[in-house]
């Protein structure tokens, strides 16, 4: 036990800043101008998340999780990281995930609407994983070399599934779906931590506001129904 406690979170990160953030922009490098294209598909999903088109935003969102699988995890971070592959398959998984539940269920309305709370939350974390995040490094001083892209890179991604996701699904299988982006967002926290990167912090702030909401939207329902 005494061993364990020796070490640092840093010790389990097996790369520095340095290496990292040119990672990062070697992979914009190489897919450019393709980040123009995920950046679509992420705000499509939100759009269409909103106006009740379920089915079809999931399948967005797995085409999303498929690219950042094959480009990052499986493409260049296994480079730095001898558990990326294994990454990359988690990723592949929730793909999976999200096109059994898109293919078996119905884009109907639900019978309760969603709560102004939970939308505004969904659509903020949405909006931040996909247009915002861009713009973190830039204002961290990194430049647009080293932005992270949603569908590139897992940060972006997994956070604005976790705001499309509270808007399209609900119950056991949302609890499925949020599972895999939500230990993604901790991970990347995990790793950003050490490299004392200030962001850092983002991916499970995303985590945290996504559980809060849930946890209040489940309180003002059952109040409404006892009510």
């Amino acid at each position: 036990m005494g061993g364990w406690l020796s070490y640092r979170l840093g010790d389990f990160v097996p790369f520095t800043t340095e290496v990292y953030m040119r990672l990062i922009e070697r992979v914009n490098e190489a897919f450019w101008p393709l980040q123009g294209l995920t950046i679509a598909l992420g705000l499509a999903a939100l759009l269409l998340a909103l106006r009740g088109y379920r089915r079809l935003s999931l399948v967005l969102l797995a085409l999303i999780w498929i690219g950042c699988a094959v480009i990052f995890h499986f493409g260049y971070y296994g480079e730095l990281n001898w558990a990326a592959s294994w990454f990359g398959w988690a990723f592949i998984v929730e793909a999976l995930l999200l096109l059994i539940v898109a293919a078996l269920s119905a884009d109907s309305r639900p019978g309760r609407p969603l709560g102004r709370l939970r939308i505004i939350v969904a659509a903020a974390l949405a909006a931040i994983g996909t247009i915002a995040y861009p713009f973190v490094a830039v204002v961290a001083g990194s430049g647009w070399t080293n932005a992270e892209i949603i569908g590139l890179h897992p940060d972006p991604t997994a956070i604005a599934t976790l705001g499309v996701l509270l808007l399209a699904r609900r119950g056991a299988i949302l609890a499925c779906l949020i599972t895999i982006p939500a230990a993604a967002c901790l991970l990347g926290t995990l790793t950003l931590i050490p490299l004392d990167i200030a962001w850092a912090p983002l991916p499970v702030a995303a985590v945290i506001a996504c559980l809060l909401t849930l946890t209040l939207d489940a309180v003002v329902r059952r109040r409404g129904a006892a009510g």
